[in-house]
């Protein structure tokens, strides 16, 4: 049997969630520093490639105001607009480094594995390590971190290469990822990881 692959995760990194005229952004809830959050996901799409390593976006959408569920009580913009099929809201933003060989899984929650095809399909690949990257750090990241661990899925965030809204949330879900869930490294290490350079096994890693 193989020893496990590693494979890497891009969470949301959507026109509602980043671009400034998403929904979101209309909201008062607003990524900053956006073209260097796409570089830095770009960065690790191509150590993983260079490696014949697994690249996995995914998107957040629902077909119907219906499916939204609680999120449309929490986040009232929600209720009828935003992340829906088929628009441009719902669509990866511009520049993010996208080949036909990559996979994409859709979710209608924050975590990335909830009433989604994710498992199956990191089982069908031989991935035993993600490494994760995209938007919002202490929502869907933070989520799907979650789960990996309760998989015994390892998971090893890209400290610059994922963003949230607010800056406290966003360094503090940082540290409690880094706790017992993650490894919290820089975007180099994470590269290395995915290009396959050898890196020295350690414990959790707090920004």
């Amino acid at each position: 049997m193989s020893a496990p692959q590693t494979a890497l995760l891009v969470i949301d990194m959507q026109n509602d969630y980043c671009h400034p005229d998403g929904v979101f952004a209309q909201a008062g809830l607003r990524v900053t520093g956006l073209d260097g959050l796409v570089g830095h996901v770009n960065t690790l799409a191509a150590a993983a490639r260079s490696a014949g390593r697994p690249v996995i976006w995914v998107r957040m959408e629902w077909a119907e105001d219906a499916d939204v569920g609680l999120l449309a009580e929490r986040s009232p913009f929600l209720r009828a607009s935003g992340l829906r099929r088929g628009t441009w809201g719902g669509e990866l933003v511009a520049g993010l480094d996208r080949a036909p060989g990559d996979h994409e899984i859709t979710k209608p929650r924050f975590d990335a594995f909830h009433r989604t095809g994710l498992d199956g399909l990191l089982q069908d690949l031989g991935v035993g390590t993600i490494v994760v990257a995209g938007v919002r750090t202490d929502f869907c990241v933070e989520s799907t971190v979650r789960a990996a661990f309760f998989r015994d899925l390892r998971a090893v965030v890209a400290r610059e290469a994922v963003a949230g809204y607010f800056e406290d949330l966003h360094l503090g879900s940082l540290r409690l990822m880094g706790t017992v869930f993650a490894e919290v490294v820089s975007v180099d290490e994470a590269a290395g990881a995915l290009a396959g350079a050898a890196r020295t096994p350690g414990g959790p890693r707090c920004p």
